[in-house]
């Protein structure tokens, strides 16, 4: 199913089935969005320079990523280019390293070495009148990136409710095989956001981090969220 581009004051907005799937920003800066919290757990959490986001879309939190001030190399995968070749035309002169592939998400992860310090998990598939998880994303992906990431590297993942599974059935499939994972609680959005991996960090140390960091972007997600620690 195609996107829809929708023109915004800062930018652009990828739309299907009418959820958000990206923003796309002339400028580096704060989405006021869940990509800003992404991007915030990312510079947080990230031990190295390579992250892996499996789901492009239009790039959603490389304007926030970098007005954080992370140098980062993002290497992306999507099954289309559409919203990458928007994000270059608006976007190359200061997103910095930035790599794309057009590919299967699985296919791709499977073909590189565990090298990546951070693998962002963002995909999504229309249904009805909405978009979801695909079944891959707690069938295939989790024990996949486990096997990719660097000793001490996490897995950032974008959940949304599919299948009729509660959060409770849901969230522990993404979580397999780690020894920690917390999840941010978004106030605004039905999105929550797990971070899981060989880490130390408490929820606590973890959320006044990712405060700072969405506060010094000028993030109105700064006091619109909350971390637990999944059970």
């Amino acid at each position: 199913m195609p996107f829809e581009i929708e023109p915004t004051l800062l930018g652009y907005r990828i739309n299907q089935n009418g959820c958000v799937l990206s923003e796309i920003l002339r400028l580096p800066g704060a989405t006021n969005s869940v990509f800003d919290v992404l991007a915030a757990a990312t510079a947080v959490m990230a031990s190295g320079r390579e992250v892996a986001l499996l789901g492009f879309a239009g790039g959603g939190m490389i304007a926030p990523l970098r007005k954080a001030g992370s140098d980062l190399r993002v290497r992306s995968v999507d099954l289309t280019r559409q919203g990458y070749e928007l994000f270059n035309r608006v976007s190359a002169e200061w997103c910095g390293e930035v790599e794309f592939d057009e590919d299967d998400a699985v296919k791709w992860l499977r073909a590189k070495r565990p090298e990546f310090d951070v693998i962002i998990e963002d995909l999504s598939i229309p249904v009805s009148g909405d978009v979801e998880k695909p079944a891959i994303c707690w069938e295939v992906l989790p024990d996949l990136i486990r096997r990719k990431l660097r000793p001490g590297g996490v897995v950032i993942a974008n959940i949304l409710r599919s299948a009729g599974m509660t959060w409770g059935e849901f969230a522990p499939l993404f979580a397999s095989g780690h020894k920690r994972a917390l999840v941010i609680h978004l106030r605004e959005f039905e999105n929550r956001i797990l971070i899981a991996g060989e880490f130390e960090h408490s929820a606590a140390w973890v959320s006044r981090r990712v405060r700072a960091c969405l506060q010094a972007i000028g993030s109105d997600q700064a006091d619109q969220f909350r971390i637990s620690t999944l059970a």
